[in-house]
């Protein structure tokens, strides 16, 4: 009666097994947490982080299906439909006089269903394990335990009704017992009506709506009553997509009710047919308006009786009270062959009341359970994992904007541009370990014309002593001593190379979006303004920053190579090139060495230089010699080197500082037409800061024992190519 589509794969799931591997946050643990801090977090640690609420329906959605097995004699029958449907009067059919007492029935507000009601045998309650499996399952589903429905049919009406006006108490189920249906076996759950809006002020159409789904996992069948007329109803589309969408080959009914006799079954069949196809619905029922006179044909008889035809003709002979039940209505299938429904004679088994007595409960379980199956699978893998993956997903993107953020800071410095922002090449920083390089090597590999004038003992040679004597040996003479401080004057102004000095750094984080981006940094521990009397929230950690890699940068460049690179640029100036202040070539380098490793003697250890080769020459004077190395590819390798390693070690300095996990693997920077990768940091990262941007990775250890315990979906969406937390671009 009720087909089902059947998985080719094992049904079964361990769910105690597949618990444990939710929960585990070792070896198996489903994401890796980055920063601020390494480690590492199970699923269902996770999800909490993200979304409390879906960790609670995970878990849930594990539960059902680990205790429907238990449940397969229990059946329940969800009845849902919209206001005044008479989805409660079917309900009632189905139960003893004292149960359809403790109903609702009727067309006022008064009448109205605004809590879920579940109806269950009597004799259930007499097997105390399996009713309190029930009693679970029922909180699992709409997330509060049931409340008993009174056996006082006044206070039973209340609370059908809500009557206290309290929305919460709509996902609070309201729980009876009836010995009526003890015979048919089956529960019946019946649903609040969908109303259109929220005039009852007893939870919204949309919470209604999101309740029924979640009510829908009790339930190994659905049965929607609505209205004759409501075909094109958008509310009735929506509770057969829900019941389609929720509950996945579980059997789907509908039943139409106050079918007017101007329509015939057949009519009443064509009219369904394209939700009937759409939905995915089995059975179509019907029962004609039994207040109409004209109905009679078409109310079926049973049982050598016709209760609704007697109780028209009792209504006509004796007007009932006004506070008496509406007679129940009689829904029979509908079938599209006009001469197989009434007013010719149906057999009984094709009336609702027939229904329980052919359920089929090998098949209802099988159903269900394939259906719990596909929610715990949606659960996991569709919601709880995505979640988890965006959230990682998140965390990367906002970490590398981040870094980019202090790249493109860092590149205002450590980037030589042509006019339009090209850039050139990368520059060095002039630390002090570089300078004696350069000056060694040009001293070493100097032509004597070079070296006119300068002397060239021993200690120069070797370069050694201390930051001040070089300096000293660097610009022995008056003339080299006027030639630094006109040199150093156009470093600090720009005109050369780039001066990293903590306020100049800020602003430029600042111009790149710092402020948007790096917003970790906004307030302090205290929740007081990071930025309270113009202080700077960057100015600490930059600080730290720019000092942590004057001390921590001990990048040389190749000796060998290098010395190569300047014999042969010496080999090929002409002899007779001299310079307008009448510094030889070498004194006028020295003169440049000095003024670089004076500024920060003059502006403090928080000012460091950073330039090309080719800028240094340029600023001595020696214009030919700069263009020289600038257009001489073996030249430029000796220094790009280094340079690059520079940039990279800022860069990490300066991730580590404002709270940003370092780049992994490095970035890359275009210089010239060519996307140049930057080599991994030599400095060791310190102690994370006390603010910093979180960063998590799904871990493929974890997917892949996922996969075993629960495959993924047939025709589930996948991802093309992973996340790029998830494939480790940042580990």
């Amino acid at each position: 009666m009720f087909p089902l589509r059947r998985s080719t794969k094992d049904s079964s799931v361990d769910w105690p097994a597949l618990l444990s591997l939710l929960e585990d946050d070792d070896r198996r643990a489903a994401v890796s947490r980055i920063a601020p801090s390494e480690g590492r977090e199970s699923y269902l640690t996770a999800l909490r982080r993200i979304e409390t609420a879906q960790s609670q329906a995970t878990l849930a959605a594990g539960r059902r299906l680990h205790t429907a097995s238990k449940l397969i004699d229990r059946p329940t029958i969800a009845v849902s439909g919209m206001l005044n449907s008479g989805k409660t009067s079917l309900v009632s059919s189905f139960l003893s006089e004292a149960g359809q007492r403790r109903t609702l029935r009727g067309t006022s507000n008064r009448h109205g269903t605004h809590r879920f009601v579940l109806w269950l045998p009597q004799s259930w309650r007499s097997d105390v394990e399996l009713w309190s499996l029930l009693i679970t399952r029922i909180g699992d589903s709409l997330g509060n335990a049931p409340e008993e429905l009174s056996l006082d049919p006044d206070i039973a009406a209340e609370q059908y009704n809500n009557r206290d006006g309290d929305a919460s108490l709509l996902s609070v189920p309201l729980l009876g017992t009836d010995p009526g249906l003890d015979e048919v076996g089956v529960g019946l759950l019946d649903c609040p009506d969908i109303v259109s809006d929220e005039e009852f002020g007893l939870g919204s159409p949309e919470q209604r709506r999101e309740l029924l789904g979640r009510a829908a996992t009790l339930c190994s069948a659905f049965l929607i009553v609505t209205g004759a007329e409501s075909s094109r109803d958008t509310t009735l589309a929506d509770l057969l997509r829900i019941a389609s969408d929720l509950m996945p080959g579980v059997p789907r009914m509908l039943a139409v009710n106050k079918v007017r006799p101007r329509q015939t079954p057949d009519q009443v069949h064509e009219t369904f047919a394209p939700l009937v196809q759409k939905y995915g619905v089995g059975t179509l029922y019907a029962a004609y308006d039994f207040d109409v006179p004209s109905s009679r044909p078409f109310i079926p008889a049973f049982g050598g009786q016709h209760p609704q035809r007697d109780a028209i003709s009792a209504q006509e002979s004796d007007l009932q009270r006004e506070d008496d039940p509406d007679p129940l209505p009689v829904f029979f299938s509908v079938s599209e062959d006009p001469d197989s429904n009434p007013p010719a004679a149906i057999d009984e088994d094709r009336l609702l009341q027939a229904l329980p007595s052919k359920l089929d409960r090998g098949v209802l379980f099988s159903q269900l359970h394939q259906a719990l199956r596909i929610n715990l699978e949606d659960a996991v893998w569709n919601q709880g994992l995505e979640s988890i993956r965006r959230d990682a997903d998140q965390s990367f993107e906002k970490t590398r904007q981040c870094q980019q953020v202090l790249l493109d800071s860092a590149l205002e410095y450590f980037a030589h541009r042509k006019i339009g922002g090209e850039v050139i090449e990368l520059r060095l920083h002039q630390s002090e370990r570089i300078i004696r390089q350069l000056s060694e090597s040009f001293a070493a590999t100097a032509p004597w014309y070079a070296r006119w004038g300068v002397r060239l003992n021993a200690t120069l040679r070797r370069v050694v002593g201390g930051a001040g004597d070089f300096i000293r040996n660097l610009t022995p003479t008056a003339v080299s001593r006027r030639a630094a401080d006109d040199i150093k004057g156009r470093f600090r102004s720009g005109e050369y190379g780039g001066l990293i000095e903590p306020t100049g750094l800020i602003n430029e984080i600042e111009r790149h979006g710092g402020t948007t981006v790096l917003t970790h940094l906004a307030e302090t521990s205290d929740h007081t303004s990071a930025s309270e009397d113009g202080v700077s929230a960057f100015r600490e950690p930059v600080e730290r920053a720019v000092l942590r890699f004057e001390q921590d940068d001990f990048t040389t460049l190749d000796p060998r190579r290098l010395d190569t690179a300047v014999r042969q640029m010496w080999s090929e100036v002409p002899v007779h090139r001299k310079i307008a202040t009448g510094l030889t070539p070498l004194a006028a380098l020295f003169a440049t060495f000095g003024a670089v490793l004076m500024i920060p003697v003059d502006l403090g250890a928080n000012a460091i230089l950073a330039a090309s080769i080719p800028e240094m020459l340029a600023a001595a004077g020696l214009t030919i010699m700069s263009t020289m190395w600038a257009a001489n590819r073996g030249t430029q390798d000796v220094s790009q080197q280094a340079a690059r390693q520079q940039l990279a070690d800022f860069l990490a300095v300066l991730c580590d500082e404002l709270g940003v996990a370092r780049p992994d693997p490095p970035m890359d920077v275009r210089v010239g037409n060519v996307d140049v990768t930057l080599p991994p940091s030599r400095i060791a990262s310190g102690e994370p800061p006390e603010r910093m941007v979180s960063l998590y990775r799904v871990r493929d250890e974890f997917i892949a024992e996922l996969k075993r315990l629960l495959p993924r979906p047939t025709g589930a969406s996948k991802r093309a190519g992973g996340s790029p937390a998830e494939s480790g671009v940042l580990r």
